[in-house]
């Protein structure tokens, strides 16, 4: 796979997602459904962090797709394992799990207040933990270049950003707190 090629699949995945969220706000009588349980003293607190993900998001993109050539981008590996040229489709995997579960958390959330099961909670719990240990996984993707690529850092510190709210206020603060 050509890292083109995974560019203009965020590309076309990215207002997908967005689009779905606007359909996932305005498909109920009342957005703040989606927050469940969560106390609106901690909304306010949390959405701030969503600008700061979605620029974290922007930083490790920018490396990825601009700042970085295709072998740069091709010798991201893991921690534990060695330069094997693989690099574009591990970013890929992660891409896959991070945005299609982007994209699908809204609206089966929404399901699952339509009809609340276990199956349904299970799903979106799924799903969140998909999206959050993917965006984990940038990070530690990059890390092993974090003193070898120019500009490492910065898509490192993206990783942690986006992996606050993905991981810690998603997946397990507000999956806690829903109230299901």
């Amino acid at each position: 796979m050509k890292r083109t090629t995974l560019f203009w699949a965020s590309m076309l995945i990215g207002p997908l997602i967005l689009a779905s969220y606007w359909r996932g706000v305005n498909a109920v009588d009342d957005p703040l459904v989606y927050w469940g349980d969560v106390p609106a003293s901690m909304q306010s607190f949390i959405v701030p962090w969503m600008f700061v993900a979605a620029a974290g998001y922007l930083l490790m993109w920018h490396r990825f797709f601009f700042a970085w050539s295709e072998a740069e981008v091709a010798s991201l590996h893991w921690p534990w394992a060695s330069d094997d040229g693989r690099g574009v489709q591990r970013l890929a995997g992660l891409y896959a799990a991070f945005l299609l579960a982007s994209l699908f958390w809204i609206d089966l959330t929404r399901l699952y207040l339509e009809g609340p099961s276990d199956v349904g909670a299970v799903t979106v719990i799924v799903v969140l933990w998909v999206a959050g240990l993917a965006s984990v996984g940038f990070g530690v993707l990059v890390w092993p270049s974090r003193d070898r690529l120019v500009g490492a850092r910065w898509a490192l510190a993206g990783c942690v950003m986006l992996s606050i709210q993905c991981t810690w206020w998603d997946a397990v603060y507000w999956v806690a707190s829903f109230g299901w």
